[in-house]
């Protein structure tokens, strides 16, 4: 947009002193921190040229505010590529609303140039039917204004009573009206309070980029100033072209033309699996009345790269004869991913549990299984893609599920649980003794403490390592000391035991006990 040279150097200077540090050179979506409540847009006009919104669309920009044109005292002048850019914003299913430059400042002439405005999207039929994001803002910026306020020809409350012609007449029309200057006129020259009691948008130009994007409190711009849009910078590159770039807040953008003809049935569910591609809800058919539209026909569809949690969306284009007749807007819900790549590492008494991280996750649902009515219940909540389940029962089976949560401020949206199974340990065995007092057998006694074990391994080898001539006698019975072992009589052998369990047909053990050695007689 156009700016007045003095005043945003200046402007630029007072930001460079407070901040110490900003943003310098163009700059690319990718290296903008995201945030679920952000939609990012671009505003273009015909200084921009001929635009290729398909791969603007691609490179993640969901908006796009369109010059409609500029407004003098002898009348308004349309920008030359305003009708191209809303149709290619239309093709391409771009959400976009409308800005007129404003050299005027009387009230007469901003009725007119309101009048000239709403004439304008007349003329472009449904094309600008439903404008239903970012609708009609008046830029007011220009030196022509500052002029006549410093000049005496009218006041600071003129000026803004001037402002508000424009935007009681554009909202009487239907649209939404919108305000937009930068930070220093609107600071010296309308209270931005007054103008949201009245019910107007606020699209607010502070540049360079501060880093407001990372604040906790996300609305709040410099000088605590809240606003629906923010122009946080004039150099995003896109396609090679350098853009002025926005940022607008779910609240304002979720805003949807609730008239359209266009009726969803049989859409079965709203809900979709998050991942790294774009999501699509449940087969649903479109209707147009009671006419069931067949698409490619009547219709088409624009997907969005619907990949994050909560409120997502589709947009339906309908024609007729290959005639452009209006849109709707498809909300949808999309769960956050499920829990990938589950792992367990057990203990005695314990079980760690790890999974990757899912996309759009607020926090995670640990649930545990009861042994006895085999139900789950929920034992924890983490906000970690970790977590250790603690006093658990050793040589146990332990079934876990985890699902992703997202909250978006109270709402919530859940993920399908990811499922794991694991053993707990048994204690370790204590072998007490090794003895041979009979030719040819050896006496093997342990301490019989392993909970849960159904019975004992006793393996036995001539090597103390192990690595050969090693064999295994099998004992049942949890409470069993001793076993007696046949052997070759004069040989020294090895010994170690350890428990059995055995839950659901798999064999669950304990670590060896210690090794001890005899020479059998």
């Amino acid at each position: 947009m156009k700016r007045l040279k003095i005043i945003i150097i200046s402007l630029m200077l007072s930001v460079l002193t407070i901040t110490g540090s900003v943003t310098a050179g163009a700059m690319k979506l990718t290296d903008v921190p995201k945030n679920v409540d952000y939609h990012y847009g671009l505003d273009v006009s015909t200084w921009n040229r001929s635009l290729n919104m398909k791969n603007i669309k691609n490179a993640g920009v969901e908006f796009a505010i369109i010059r409609i044109g500029y407004y003098r005292k002898s009348g308004g002048y349309l920008d030359v590529r305003f009708k191209e850019n809303v149709k290619k914003c239309v093709e391409n299913g771009i959400e976009f609303g409308v800005y007129v430059y404003s050299y005027v400042y009387s009230k007469s002439d901003n009725l007119k140039c309101a009048k000239w405005v709403h004439k304008q999207l007349k003329a472009m039929g449904n094309y600008c039917k439903d404008i239903d994001t970012i609708p009609v803002a008046y830029d007011i910026e220009d030196k022509t204004q500052t002029k006549a306020v410093s000049k005496g020809k009218i006041s600071r409350t003129y000026l803004y009573q001037s402002v508000c012609k424009f935007s009681d007449k554009i909202k009487s029309y239907g649209y939404i009206p919108v305000v937009y200057s930068f930070q220093g006129f609107f600071m010296s020259y309308l209270d931005i309070t007054k103008l949201q009691k009245k019910g107007y948008k606020i699209w607010y130009a502070q540049w360079p980029y501060l880093y407001h994007l990372t604040t906790k409190e996300k609305k709040v711009m410099y000088n605590d100033t809240i606003a629906d849009i923010w122009q946080f910078s004039d150099a995003l590159t896109v396609g090679g072209k350098v853009f002025d770039t926005n940022v607008c807040y779910d609240d304002f953008y979720n805003y949807k033309n609730e008239d359209s003809k266009l009726k969803i049935k049989e859409f079965k569910n709203a809900y979709a699996l998050g991942n790294k591609t774009s999501v699509k809800p449940s087969s649903f058919k479109v209707y147009s009345g009671s006419k069931l539209l067949k698409k490619g026909t009547d219709y088409k569809l624009i997907y969005f790269k619907n990949t994050r949690a909560g409120k997502a969306k589709i947009k339906i284009i309908r024609y007729k004869n290959k005639k452009y007749l209006e849109t709707k807007t498809l909300f949808f819900y999309v769960k956050p991913a499920i829990p990938q790549k589950l792992k367990t590492k057990s203990y005695l008494h314990k079980m760690d549990i790890f999974w990757k991280k899912s996309s759009g996750a607020s926090y995670y649902e640990i649930q545990e299984k009861d042994v006895n009515d085999g139900s789950y219940n929920t034992i924890d909540v983490v906000k970690t893609n970790s977590y250790t389940n603690t006093d658990l029962d050793s040589g146990s089976k332990i079934d876990m599920r985890i699902r992703a949560v997202y909250d978006k401020n109270g709402k919530v949206y859940k993920s399908k649980y990811a499922y794991i199974s694991d053993y707990t340990k048994y204690t370790k065995v204590k072998i007490e003794s090794v003895t041979s007092e009979k030719k040819n057998y050896a006496e093997v006694k342990w301490t019989p403490k392993a909970e849960n074990a159904v019975g004992y391994e006793i393996k036995y080898s001539t090597d103390k390592n192990f690595s050969k001539n090693v064999k295994i006698k099998t004992v049942s019975g949890i409470d069993v000391p001793s076993a007696s072992i046949k052997l070759t009589s004069g040989k020294k052998y090895y010994f170690k035991v350890r428990a059995v369990n055995e839950i659901d047909d798999v064999k669950i053990y304990s670590n060896f006990s210690d090794i001890l050695n005899v020479k059998v007689k």
